[in-house]
């Protein structure tokens, strides 16, 4: 299995739904984002346990959504073996949820 590249590819998915309007995150898509982003704004790297403490509190979903959340518990078991999540695939998939859970936390709300 290829994980690192499966999280990448997802991300960049997710990613580029998201930047042309295909997918807009639900408020419980944007605070889980929003609780991963805190953990970003520290500074300190993001850890397979922050990304299993955010899934913990995630309202049920469908869809997307649960594309979302299989993709962040992904990135919490790569996270979680240190010498994947530090090599260069490692680094690049977490870099692009990471550019992911920024542009979910910084969108507007969904409209209802």
């Amino acid at each position: 299995m290829h994980v690192p590249e499966e999280i990448r590819a997802e991300a960049a998915a997710l990613i580029d739904h998201h930047a042309r309007g295909l997918w807009k995150p639900s408020d419980a898509d944007r605070r889980t984002a929003v609780a991963l982003f805190r953990f970003l704004e520290t500074g300190l790297p993001l850890t397979g346990e922050q990304v299993r403490s955010a899934l913990a509190h995630a309202e049920p979903s469908d869809g997307a959504t649960e594309r979302l959340l299989q993709l962040l518990r992904m990135t919490a078991g790569l996270l979680d073996d240190a010498p994947a999540a530090e090599g260069a695939d490692g680094r690049d998939a977490v870099d692009h949820v990471c550019l992911l859970l920024d542009a979910m936390a910084l969108s507007r709300p969904a409209e209802h």
